[in-house]
């Protein structure tokens, strides 16, 4: 279903509660007087063009949960950080899901949104397990940059022609049009699942340690039981996971009891379960580590997995 708003405000909490259908849980938390602030949003389910003018000098924080934004900045000055790392290029520019911050004084911005998933399947994601990499925040070429602003132009003006309303084929082609785009445009890439099975041709101590983890992932289990159960020492499991699957066998029972809290998360209803109790059933004591894992192996936060 296509959206198309137009919000103009003068008022510092009108323009949070704005700014919030377009990132839940964000807002400003600085911002000068006078002030005014416009916010217009196009686009559908998979993709939304956020039009955003604010005359003041101004600090907002983002959190993009399930989606990844492609912005490009004009007029006046304009500072952002992701994930509180500074972005390199303003000229276009990708934030990864997580959380973004910008200061600013008298801009405009085009943010486009794609939602996570889209995004992964379009790429040629085949499990959950498979993952988008961010390699860098800005376009790989100027011929990049080019294309990138053609497209968000056209798909701007498709999405606000009140005459291609009714275009269903014309609007899925924009949306296919914008996710090309964005991974032929900047540094994002798919990264196939690495967790293999344990029957897999492995040496036999990574075949036992695989199978004594998978067989109970949620059991108080650390690299000492994992050795005894492969039969090897603490730093021959050690060296057989590093030299065989680049990762620690404690890196392995993470990425299973990652998978199976969000398996269970899929499957659950927020009147019935919380993800607190997901976290602690898969062996994550601390929540804030747990949710940050968690959003690094499936781009999206555990709440948002639960609520939808």
């Amino acid at each position: 279903m296509l959206v198309d708003t137009d919000f103009t405000t003068r008022d510092r909490s009108e323009a949070d509660e704005m700014i919030r259908r377009v990132y839940p849980g964000s807002g400003f938390e600085h911002c000068s007087t006078p002030f005014t602030y416009r916010q217009r949003v196009l686009g559908d389910d998979t993709a939304t063009i956020a039009l955003f003018a604010v005359n003041s000098r101004s600090e907002v924080v983002v959190d993009l949960d399930g989606m990844v934004g492609i912005g490009s900045a004009s007029g006046g000055d304009y500072r952002v950080t992701s994930n509180d790392e500074a972005v390199r290029s303003l000229r276009g520019f990708v934030l990864p899901p997580g959380r973004a911050r910008s200061q600013s004084t008298h801009h405009r911005l085009r943010m486009v949104n794609l939602r996570l998933e889209a995004l992964r399947t379009y790429a040629g994601a085949e499990n959950r397990r498979d993952r988008l990499r961010f390699g860098g925040t800005d376009a790989l070429s100027d011929a990049g940059v080019a294309h990138w602003s053609h497209v968000a132009r056209h798909a701007t003006r498709v999405f606000s022609a009140p005459s291609l309303r009714g275009y269903e084929l014309m609007h899925r082609a924009t949306v296919d049009l914008l996710l090309a785009s964005a991974l032929d445009v900047f540094e994002i890439s798919l990264e196939r699942c690495t967790l293999p099975a344990a029957d897999t041709a492995l040496p036999t101590s990574v075949r036992r340690g695989i199978q004594f983890i998978e067989d109970d992932p949620a059991a108080p289990i650390g690299v000492h039981e994992i050795a005894e159960a492969a039969r090897v020492s603490v730093r021959g499991l050690q060296m057989a996971f590093r030299k065989t699957l680049d990762m620690t066998p404690l890196d392995y029972l993470r990425r299973v009891r990652l998978s199976e809290a969000h398996r269970e998360l899929q499957a659950a209803t927020p009147d019935a379960t919380t993800v607190t109790d997901v976290s602690r059933r898969w062996g994550f004591t601390n929540s804030s580590r747990f949710a940050h894992a968690y959003r690094e192996e499936f781009g999206e936060s555990p709440r948002q997995t639960l609520q939808r």
